[in-house]
């Protein structure tokens, strides 16, 4: 330790730094004075997030492996030779031209402080223990649910840090998450209710808001009833936040009208799901992601839209893993696509007709799980013996041969996931779009068995019969039910 601080600038270990490596001299009694190099390598502060300090840079590489490897942007790389290397971006210019997506991540393993982000908790990473009050909660800006840890100096929105703990993130995070809380300080901001009178809003104080409230959901129900009262909330807020709504509701004023804006988004995965398995959810966890060697990825933009999730899958990908994704749009993962089918909008059921078509007729179902565990092959076979792959180019316009390479990496993955997103839902047809998807899942016996990962399901498109398979060992068993038309 002593000879990679000797190396460095006496800032290293000045008093109040909070780096790892300030820590670790601190407890092996390394005394400020060792750091002696004048430095004079330069800064880059062009990124608004992300700071680069070169004079702390030991070359340690852990930041490079972290955008690589967890991110999967590939922004960073080591450039010099001996005591000259330092970290930079790939692109050979300013970290604000590079291929960075400021996720952060580059930020918490550096543990010299040479990467910080800058700002009022300067240095702080979730690496290093508690040097400020911290605050444990989740994530408003999408549905994906990451852990994250509010770091407060003077009462204050210091920073905020992605939880090492957190179960779906896993110290991971993505720019909105982490650097996106400007809110809190614009000038926009509402700071106290305001109540209209008049015509015009007027701030008041708390108790006269919620008395206000009380009087007309109280007056609502005593003119109309219960039912004179609805709720919508947000699939951005916390189950608790959600449940506290419904039980409000259900308890206090004594209606079920609760709505949310998932059920528009996502309706057509309850009812699809609910028919082919029973149960209104995803079958899997994000972790389940972990163990597929097949990703169809449908309709969805994970990169952009839920970006620790797509950075999760790109991951999986990297390592190996097949990826095949459905869109007509050129998405982030498509650059990492095995096959990228590109549908004609509305298409969607036609597709995956046609991919189980020929998971049929090339025996790459398991027929084992299907005579076992399904209902509703023979009526599901007569169907697809309508879309073999030439008529499905001609409906989709996806090349014939780019639809058996499809159905060849998916059908003969030994653990294939599908990930769907609203480019399937938000359809005319999108209930049959997910029941056509999770037909998929069930030929391959990817559900309930420890050789699937079928992660979400969905679609729009033409005449469809569906398959139904019983749930897993942990689930309830479920009747056996034929075939359905729509």
């Amino acid at each position: 330790m002593e000879v990679i601080v000797s190396a460095l600038p006496p800032r290293a270990l000045a008093e109040g730094n909070p780096s790892e490596l300030a820590h670790v001299c601190e407890s092996l009694g390394i005394a400020t004075e060792t750091a002696q190099t004048p430095g004079g390598r330069g800064r880059d502060d062009t990124h608004p997030y992300v700071h680069l300090d070169r004079d702390l840079c030991i070359a340690c590489g852990r930041c490079v492996r972290m955008c690589s490897e967890v991110q999967g942007t590939f922004a960073l790389t080591l450039v010099g030779r001996g005591s000259d290397t330092v970290v930079a971006p790939g692109t050979g210019g300013p970290w604000a031209e590079s291929d960075c997506v400021a996720c952060g991540g580059c930020v918490d393993p550096c543990p010299t402080g040479a990467i910080i982000q800058p700002g009022p908790a300067r240095g702080l990473t979730s690496g290093v223990g508690p040097a400020a009050a911290r605050t444990r909660t989740t994530c408003g800006y999408c549905g994906v649910g990451c852990t994250l840890d509010v770091v407060t100096q003077d009462g204050e929105v210091a920073a905020v840090l992605p939880a090492r703990d957190g179960p779906v993130n896993h110290g991971h995070a993505c720019v909105k998450g982490r650097f996106a809380h400007g809110f809190r300080t614009s000038p926009e901001q509402l700071t106290q209710p305001l109540l209209r009178r008049d015509g015009a809003l007027e701030p008041v104080g708390w108790d006269e808001a919620l008395a206000h409230i009380a009087r007309g959901l109280s007056a609502a129900v005593d003119m109309k009833g219960p039912d004179a009262v609805a709720a919508i909330s947000s699939a951005r807020a916390t189950n608790e936040d959600n449940y506290l709504v419904q039980k409000f509701m259900r308890v206090v004023i004594g209606t079920n009208n609760v709505d949310n804006c998932s059920r528009l988004c996502h309706s057509p995965s309850a009812a699809g799901l609910t028919a082919s398995f029973g149960l209104s959810g995803g079958t899997d966890s994000f972790d389940d992601v972990e163990r597929a060697d097949c990703l169809l990825v449908v309709g969805a933009n994970p990169v952009e839209a839920h970006p620790v999730v797509g950075a999760r899958l790109l991951n999986r990908v990297l390592h190996g893993a097949k990826l095949v994704v459905a869109d007509p749009r050129a998405v982030g993962l498509a650059l990492h696509a095995d096959v990228h089918l590109r549908p004609r909008p509305g298409t969607n059921v036609a597709l995956f007709h046609g991919l189980a078509h020929i998971l049929l007729a090339e025996r790459l179902a398991d027929e084992e799980f299907l005579r076992e565990r399904a209902t509703g092959l023979p009526e599901l076979t007569e169907l697809l013996a309508a879309y073999p792959p030439d008529r499905v180019a001609d409906i989709t316009g996806v090349p014939a041969p780019d639809l058996v390479a499809a159905a060849h990496h998916y059908g003969r993955a030994e653990r294939p996931a599908i990930v769907y997103g609203l480019g399937v839902t938000e359809h005319l047809r999108g209930t049959d779009g997910v029941r056509s998807l999770a037909n998929l899942a069930i030929l391959r016996g990817a559900v309930g068995t420890d050789r699937g990962s079928p992660s979400s399901l969905v679609i729009p498109g033409v005449v469809y019969v569906s398959l139904r398979a019983w749930s897993c060992c942990a689930c309830p068993r479920l009747r056996s039910v034929s075939g359905y038309t729509r």
